[in-house]
């Protein structure tokens, strides 16, 4: 068999992958920096083991287009459109306000135009495969630091079909015209609606049409195909391959088949990922780097503290909290991927020199390197530094304080919080609501509930809420970090004040009670309690028996995680409670066999054993109903019985119902 150089080569990248990640993961360092010095080992400026080193680069283009053909998975137009003021404005003011300033930078060391214009182009773009990533295993993409920042990175992304076209523009003899460039601008826009509308009514029919034949093999293959095809069909119009793949998944993101999709993918999306850090590890010139450590670190430096500075103040323009703000500007500081086609183009045309090329490209990656470091302790930095500068009086002042008592406290307007205030205000119970995005506030003022702008981890804030007043407080946001600081925070301001988490992770749960709450309840654990009631629920169980078993549920869950020794004793007590005589009631339908029947003639208890201890009729209830009560429809029965019997009873009821 002829031999296979690609083979090759991928055999002593797995070879040189595997322990060094393995070392760097052990260490508790970001697999990332492992791929990145992975390439720079065996690069050809390293040991030049790699022979056909535009394979490998092939290979991680298509580890890329997986990770945003996922990450458009995640979304939909409707989430798009939700974030389309932080993808125009935000967007807009952060890739102008960058390249503006490296601009004026440029010019005060006397670079030309072009090269400080394609210089600007370059910094302002940021690493979407590192911070989408980063988001994604982190569960913060729908987060409020992570909507801003897949917004800016989606702008960026468009945007770089615009910086391409200008950068072949000055490569071309003479330039490319102002009328050319807006020209080629429009048919990509254009190409993108086309392909959008096209793809939302062709996609979902070929795979209804696939998923009926159930084959696994046919259904990955077209995924792949659809995946894949999009972003070569985008690419013929001048859009880059990894926006065309986040189309294709934005298109069927909203399809009942795009969760297993996602599980089909990932395995193809990570192994191919990796090819992309290695790859670009490959490009680093090792003794350029260290000859020239110091104006290569100077300049990382210098590109990381401008781009955060200026994402930080867009992210207080779009009136995001200054902790968002600086937490989205921290993570989004490095110099992008696509970046290296700028830089590449600018070398190829004669725009950078050789020097600038080998600068630019280890201080891209010098960013990216830093960027799992910079992002896993960006939302702790941002709440120190917001705490130092409300303590200078640099940052807003607190809203008046409310006069509420007894009342509860609601972190987060999301879905959870929207539906509790809902409840507490048809109730009559006292409540304000806490959000930090200034969409959110409006929302909930235009429904009418009193609300607040700020950070719950902030001491002044939850003081303005009447926090030593208040006797619960229901944190609801996806937030980890804030929601830890804000339950310290409560327990100190208040210390007989309900806590109740909501979280997404059942790791969280044991520090979150260590840290104060009262109540913390998981995503996922509740998650699995409603699918098995709704399993249950249609069978026709009784709701007092689904109830009863979800306390059990809920009980020993809860006490697992908390202290196992305590979840049998729990579970027993629950249970021999179910032993118990229970109460449940029967709705009498229309058109039902038994209306006109009295209770001699249903003659339930002889049937079942279940008895029927009163009747509610037209709003009013009689008890200990006689025998020879007519039962009439819409009567609603109050039964009482054990567990077995109830059962029997609603069989019964339930067959002379649709008799």
């Amino acid at each position: 068999m002829e031999n296979i150089p690609i083979l090759k080569d991928l055999i002593i990248l797995m070879v040189a992958a595997v322990p060094i990640t393995f070392f760097f993961h052990r260490l508790g360092l970001p697999t990332i920096v492992g791929f990145l010095i992975t390439g720079v080992v065996i690069g050809p400026f390293g040991f030049g083991l790699i022979t056909d080193h535009h394979a490998i680069e092939v290979l991680a283009e298509i580890g890329v287009v997986l990770l945003l053909f996922t990450i458009g998975l995640e979304f939909s137009i409707s989430k798009l459109m939700k974030i389309k003021k932080e993808a125009l404005i935000g967007g807009g003011l952060q890739v102008g306000l960058t390249t503006l300033s490296v601009l004026i930078i440029a010019g005060i060391f006397h670079q030309p135009i072009t090269v400080a214009l394609v210089l600007g182009f370059i910094i302002s773009l940021s690493s979407s495969a590192i911070v989408l990533k980063l988001l994604v295993d982190k569960g913060d993409v729908n987060s409020s630091y992570g909507n801003l920042s897949v917004a800016l990175l989606l702008f960026q992304d468009i945007s770089m079909v615009l910086m391409v076209l200008i950068v072949q523009g000055f490569g071309l003899e003479g330039g490319a015209s102002t009328l050319a460039i807006v020209k080629s601008l429009l048919v990509a826009l254009i190409a993108i609606v086309v392909i959008i509308t096209a793809a939302s009514y062709i996609v979902p029919k070929i795979l209804y049409q696939i998923v009926r034949l159930e084959s696994k093999e046919l259904f990955i293959l077209t995924i792949l195909l659809i995946c894949l095809g999009t972003a070569w069909l985008t690419s013929l119009f001048g859009l880059s391959l990894p926006l065309g793949a986040f189309i294709a998944g934005i298109v069927i993101s909203e399809s009942e088949y795009s969760h297993q999709i996602v599980a089909e993918i990932l395995p193809f999306r990570d192994t191919f990922q990796s090819l992309f850090f290695i790859s670009i590890g490959m490009l680093l010139e090792f003794f350029y780097f260290m000859n020239h450590l110091p104006l290569v670190i100077g300049l990382s430096l210098t590109i990381l503290i401008l781009k955060a500075l200026i994402i930080t103040g867009i992210g207080l323009v779009l009136r995001y909290p200054f902790r968002t703000s600086l937490t989205v500007g921290i993570c989004l500081a490095q110099i992008g991927e696509f970046s290296f086609v700028l830089i590449k183009l600018g070398r190829d045309y004669g725009i950078l020199s050789s020097p600038a090329y080998q600068t630019l490209l280890a201080s891209s990656i010098l960013t990216m390197a830093l960027t799992p470091f910079l992002f896993n302790r960006s939302s702790a930095f941002a709440f120190h530094v917001g705490r130092l500068l409300r303590r200078k009086g640099m940052t807003s002042s607190i809203a008046g304080r409310t006069t509420l008592a007894n009342h509860v406290i609601i972190v987060g307007f999301g879905l959870s919080g929207r539906n509790l205030a809902r409840v507490l205000k048809e109730t009559g119970i006292s409540y304000i609501i806490l959000d930090m995005k200034a969409e959110q506030v409006r929302s909930a003022r235009k429904e009418g509930h009193k609300v607040r702008f700020g950070d719950c981890s902030h001491a002044d804030v939850l003081k303005s809420l009447g926090i030593a007043r208040a006797r619960m407080v229901v944190f609801t946001i996806p937030d980890p970090i804030a929601t830890r600081r804000g339950v310290v925070t409560t327990k100190g301001l208040n210390a007989n004040a309900s806590i109740v988490v909501r979280t997404r992770y059942l790791t969280e749960i044991e520090e979150l009670y260590k840290l104060g709450a009262t109540e913390v309840i998981p995503e996922e654990f509740e998650t699995s309690i409603e699918i098995f009631s709704r399993v249950l629920q249609d069978y026709k169980l009784p709701t007092n028996i689904i109830e009863n078993q979800i306390d059990i549920i809920r009980q020993e869950g809860y006490a697992m995680f908390r202290d196992p020794t305590l979840a049998g004793a729990k579970v027993a007590e629950l249970s021999s409670i179910l032993k118990e005589d229970v109460v449940n009631t029967f709705y009498v339908e229309e058109g039902s066999a038994i209306v006109g029947m009295n209770f001699v003639q249903l003659d339930l208890r002889k049937a079942s054993g279940v008895s029927i201890i009163a009747v509610v009729r037209k709003g009013k209830a009689r008890t200990e109903p006689p025998a020879d009560y007519t039962i009439k429809a819409g009567d609603v029965f109050i039964l009482l019985g054990r567990h077995e019997a109830m059962h029997k009873a609603f069989e019964i009821l339930q067959y002379m119902c649709v008799l």
